[in-house]
């Protein structure tokens, strides 16, 4: 929603649709169409997605690790045999053991 004053000096108030020149802008008024929103976005459909999608244990591999930095995206989880330490696997599936110290990763010594 964009105001403007117009040559008169009254207060225009709209939707700007293009710049046409130097000072000069065309803009839509009058009631704004309220975007459609799909029965499958709806809130109670989504929350029942995600009730069902988080009763699964576990994510899938090609879920965490895709993207353009996948060489760069990691999952940890908890280091069974100490729970003080945190295993951090990346995409190629080599794991490092190792804790987390102020927010990063620190690798254990060997």
């Amino acid at each position: 929603m964009t105001a403007r004053a117009s040559a008169t000096g009254q207060l225009v108030q709209g939707r700007s649709v293009a710049t046409l020149g130097r000072g000069m802008a065309l803009v839509k008024v009058g009631k704004a169409a309220r975007p459609a929103v799909r029965p499958e976005d709806n809130t109670t459909v989504l929350l029942k997605k995600a009730a069902r999608a988080l009763n699964k244990p576990g994510i899938d591999r090609a879920v965490v690790f895709r993207g353009p930095n996948a060489a760069r995206i990691f999952a940890y989880y908890a280091y069974p045999q100490d729970p003080t330490k945190v295993i951090r696997e990346s995409a190629d599936g080599t794991q490092v053991i190792g804790r987390l110290v102020d927010g990063r990763f620190r690798a254990s010594k060997a």
